[in-house]
Parts: structure tokens; sequence; C-alpha cells
């Protein structure tokens, strides 16, 4: 029998992780590490969407590959401006994708041009760099070469009394860190592009004021089928046992129940498969 003492002693128990979270099918863990270590204080919707980012582009959340940035997004139809967070890549995942084509052969050192005074701090006036990427069907190395100014690219603050321009301060700490590293993603963008795409990194884009958007209205979504919540428990459980088995199940299921998963979640599907596939404990 448990004592008075003892019972004071007992761990309290957790929370039960919102719906939203259980859904997606991470763990009290997974959570807690990614609200409490790697994006302390965020919002935890925005948190959810780095999650989604991550199960889209098949990388492990755990090693944060991207973030949360907030910037002022611009309406491109009322050209109103509001502030929201934006998860953008990280200069990692980058790399993670180009290392993942098992064609990326590294790129070559840096070369910096001489100091000179940009926005009040001391930074080189210039870097460029060379990404090599093996082209199979020529069978030979391609060069990929960049060459990125700094005062082009360095993110900078205005003091609202004087007007005066200066570099942020990120950029005033490590201003050839944050240089090297816009040239690197430049140059990992011109030799992959279809991997890559034409999204910059949140190194590239810190402190810059606003992206343009179109603001699209989302769809009411209607209200949760009798028995979803058990049905959603078979489908994970058929997620469980690989890919051939969740398709099964999805595709015998009543199509209200999965219209309200998409409808809800639209990542959620996706999700799914990449557990059944044993990616990244989606």
């Amino acid at each position: 029998m448990a004592t008075k003492d003892s019972t004071a002693l007992a761990a309290p128990k957790a929370p039960e992780l919102p719906e939203q979270v259980t859904r997606r099918g991470i763990t009290d863990a997974q959570w807690r590490t990614l609200t409490m270590n790697l994006f302390p204080g965020a919002n935890p919707n925005s948190v959810l969407l780095v999650w989604d980012y991550c199960v889209s582009r098949r990388l492990d959340p755990m090693k944060k590959p991207c973030h949360i940035v907030p910037m002022e997004v611009k309406d491109a139809k009322t050209g109103n401006y509001s502030w929201r967070d934006v998860v953008m890549p990280g200069i990692y995942e980058h790399r993670t994708t180009a290392q993942r084509t098992g064609e990326y052969l590294g790129h070559s050192v840096p070369e910096y041009g001489d100091d000179v005074e940009v926005f009040g701090v001391l930074a080189p006036e210039w870097c460029a760099l060379t990404v090599y990427r093996w082209n199979p069907k020529a069978g030979v190395k391609a060069e990929f070469p960049v060459f990125v100014r700094f005062e082009e690219v360095c993110a900078v603050t205005k003091d609202r009394k004087s007007g005066e321009v200066k570099a942020n301060a990120r950029w005033s700490k490590a201003p050839q860190q944050m240089l090297t590293k816009c040239a690197e993603a430049a140059a990992l963008r011109e030799a992959f592009p279809e991997e890559l795409g034409g999204e910059q990194t949140a190194e590239e884009m810190d402190g810059q004021r606003h992206i343009e958007a179109t603001v699209i209205e989302s769809k009411p979504v209607a209200p949760k089928p009798d028995g979803y919540d058990d049905w959603l428990d078979d489908i994970r459980a058929c997620a469980e046992e690989g890919e051939e088995a969740l398709t099964k199940a999805w595709e015998g299921s009543d199509v209200v129940r999965r219209t309200y998963l998409t409808d809800s979640d639209p990542n959620a599907f996706e999700a799914l498969k990449a557990r059944a596939r044993g990616e990244a404990q989606a």
C-alpha cells in the first residue's frame, strides 16, 4: 500500500496531447522535444507546420532541417501585411537533399574579397564558391560557381530615430559565416534545381521584411463523422504493418471519413504513408 509520503512524491500525470498532435502519430517524447528543445516558445501550430513540412520532404524533424521564421507576409490581392510564422529550409536541408542524390561532390574552399565596412560591420566584400555535381550521363564532374556580394544579401535594420541602416544582430555577429552560407545555398540551388527548387534558406531570409503571398481562404471542415476516432486508430495500425496494408485499408474505408481526414489535416495521409515506409516516425 502506498504511504501518504510516497503518494505526494509521485510524478504528476503528463497532460494529454492535443488531438491534432496525436492525429499525426507524434509521440509525447517527440512533441516535448519539438516544443521545449528544438522550437521553445514557438506557437504549437507553427511546430506542427514544421512536422508537416518534414513529412512532405521526407526529413527528420528532430534534426531541425528547417526553421520557423516570423515574417510580414503581403497579401498579393489586398496589399496588406500581417505577421505570420513561415517554415523555411535551413542550409542543412539543402546539404541533406543534395547528398541524397548520390551525385553531390562537395564544394570548393570559399574565396573572399577584401574586408570593407558595409552597414556598420567589417566584412568580406564578396564570397565566391563552386559546388560540384557528378553528371552520370556525360560522365563528368559539373561545376556550378556563384559570386555573392555582401551588401546584396546582408539583412539590415533601420534605426527609427536616426534612419541609419545597419546589419542586424546576427549578421553583425558573424558576417563572414552568414555570407558563406548564402553563397553555399545559392550554389546548391544552381547544382540541384529539381531537388531544391527556388526556395531560399532561413539564413538568406533572416531579417527580410516580408514575402509575397496570395492568401487563400480555407474551406470549412464538416463535422467529425461517427466512429472517426476508432477508424483513425485502425488506419494507424495498418500503417504500422506497411504500405500494402495501409493502401488496402484506405481504399476500403468510408469516403466521408477519408474526406474529413484530408480536409481537417491535408498532410495527414502523407504522414501515414511515411509511417508505413518507416520514415521519420511520421
